[in-house]
């Protein structure tokens, strides 16, 4: 028959309020059974209040959420297909490692042969083999992380919700953990929901981005779509580093302050064009940048530049060896194919 599957997770209208405190403004959001959806925003933008009402520990102001089907508005956490990690863990210090894996199973007292049988597959799937009878203040910090997300993998939820999990860990073992929540995601190829700050950490593991600002939803897609097609110039300039420059069209012409013209069609009035710095390029015909500065990261070369509109730009090269091209105080021409620009119509909110 085809058409667009029926999303596991439906959220429609749902709002909160804390008193005269707007946290989430009434948004729509569909999830699909598979999805790894990652809820990107700056602090205070509403994300973990949103994660919080799907796991049922906030009462939403309007809406409703319905997952798989039914409408689990008004069901506390207990009574939802999810589960839910937290940033702290939230691990018994007095239990072991298997007693706490097992403590959702122990409390609906399902038979002591099942639990022990979901525990040992569950330490293999996040690779604690032996650990069973570990103290919890014996474990590293990744090992401490690995035990609260097999707690609520136990559990099998329909979705499972993890709230900046990784926020607690060293650069390093942030990165191994985010290796493994993809390998556990693949392997049992569940639906997981994760809020982050960290759009370095969405894009690594999320198959779609929600970006949040002021308790409203700016764009949702997949992670190319969301950094190479902002829908708005929050997106632009919240996720990744990026060159916006001010201009405006008249007659389905568009100038730059910065002095390149390009025909685009939409109503005339205030524009803005968008430009990653890794589609940045010397260009003999294009605009006279003031080198300001650069910076060597590794793998590739940062530099940031002043054009004559007063203007920053910003680009990355991957050829480090070209750094004396782009010497502070010398002056570059640089430009861009225009099917690397973005045009964002109006002026910034």
């Amino acid at each position: 028959m085809g058409g667009h599957p029926t999303p596991l997770l439906l959220l429609r209208g749902l709002s909160k309020s804390f008193g005269p405190v707007v946290a989430v403004s009434p948004l729509d959001l569909e999830v699909n059974a598979g999805d790894f959806c990652a809820i990107l925003g700056p602090s205070g933008c509403g994300k973990s209040t949103l994660l919080r009402m799907i796991a049922g520990f906030i009462e939403p102001s309007g809406g409703r959420i319905e997952i798989d089907g039914a409408d689990v508005t008004k069901r506390g956490p207990e009574k939802r297909p999810t589960n839910m990690v937290f940033q702290s863990y939230g691990l018994f210090p007095h239990l072991t490692v298997a007693e706490n894996i097992a403590f959702g199973l122990s409390l609906q007292k399902r038979p002591r042969s099942e639990i022990d049988d979901r525990v040992d597959a569950t330490l293999d799937l996040v690779r604690l083999e032996g650990f069973g009878a570990r103290a919890i203040d014996k474990l590293s910090g990744g090992q401490q992380q690995r035990v609260a997300l097999a707690r609520a993998l136990i559990m099998r939820p329909k979705v499972l919700l993890l709230d900046e999990p990784l926020a607690a860990l060293d650069l390093k073992l942030r990165h191994q953990m985010q290796e493994e929540l993809h390998r556990i995601h693949r392997d049992i190829g569940g639906t997981f929901i994760f809020v982050t700050h960290d759009q370095g950490e969405a894009f690594a593991l999320a198959s779609r981005v929600v970006v949040m600002n002021a308790g409203l939803i700016e764009q949702v897609g997949s992670p190319e779509n969301v950094y190479q097609k902002p829908a708005s110039l929050f997106v632009a300039d919240f996720v990744g580093e990026t060159t916006i420059l001010g201009g405006k069209r008249r007659n389905g012409r568009v100038i730059l302050n910065a002095g390149r013209e390009f025909d685009h069609a939409g109503a005339d009035g205030p524009v803005h064009v968008v430009i990653r710095p890794e589609r940045i390029h010397v260009d003999p015909l294009g605009l006279p940048t003031l080198i300001a500065d650069r910076f060597f990261l590794g793998a590739s070369l940062k530099i940031s530049g002043k054009l004559a509109s007063g203007e920053d730009i910003i680009v990355r090269i991957a050829d480090t060896e070209s750094a004396d091209k782009f010497k502070p105080g010398s002056t570059v021409r640089l430009g861009w194919d225009p099917m690397a620009q973005r045009v964002i119509s109006g002026t910034p909110q």
